[in-house]
């Protein structure tokens, strides 16, 4: 074998292994951000699913705030992931939580709410809830960040480009 033809199988063998090298670390990247992403679908899930217990238990004290009770049903209506970009949910669950912050705020104006056991747990629930939705967020966009960076680097670049790996959006955190 000549000198070329063993340089040229060199080259080869090594822009074949940092092909597989760099397709599998996107590959990992990827799977990060989907897990990272469902870490605040669990949050938001979260808080959506403690709504409908929260207007049950506010709707006898809150008689002159039907309007305010009846907006968060209807922005829980309106949050469904499956038709929704992500940026429009996470749009979506930060109108959710402004208006829930509007009920807990509320409570200092109702005697019924002040000293109500259920709703003072249901507080806690969507504040520990939010805390953790406002970290799952923070994780997602981190993990993004990376994985944005690992496609706009060489020589990954051109296995992103050859194999449709598009950069993705982070979210919005208040």
């Amino acid at each position: 074998m000549t000198f070329f033809g063993t340089v040229l199988g060199i080259f080869i063998v090594i822009a074949l292994a940092s092909w597989i090298i760099g397709y599998n670390a996107l590959i990992k990247y990827l799977n990060w951000v989907e897990e990272s992403w469902e870490q605040v679908e669990v949050q938001i899930k979260r808080q959506f699913d403690l709504i409908p217990e929260l207007v049950d238990t506010a709707q006898p004290h809150m008689r002159h705030e039907q309007a305010l009770l009846e907006k968060l049903l209807e922005l829980r209506g309106g949050l469904d992931s499956r038709k929704q970009s992500r940026a429009e949910i996470v749009d979506a669950d930060e109108a959710l939580s402004a208006s829930l912050r509007s009920v807990f705020d509320k409570k200092q104006d109702n005697e019924g709410l002040q000293g109500n056991e259920d709703f003072e747990r249901l507080e806690a629930l969507f504040m520990e809830s939010e805390a953790k939705l406002d970290k799952a967020k923070r994780v997602y966009n981190n993990t993004v960040t990376k994985y944005n960076l690992k496609i706009q680097s060489i020589p990954t670049r051109f296995v992103a480009d050859a194999h449709n790996f598009h950069s993705r959006e982070t979210v919005h955190i208040p």
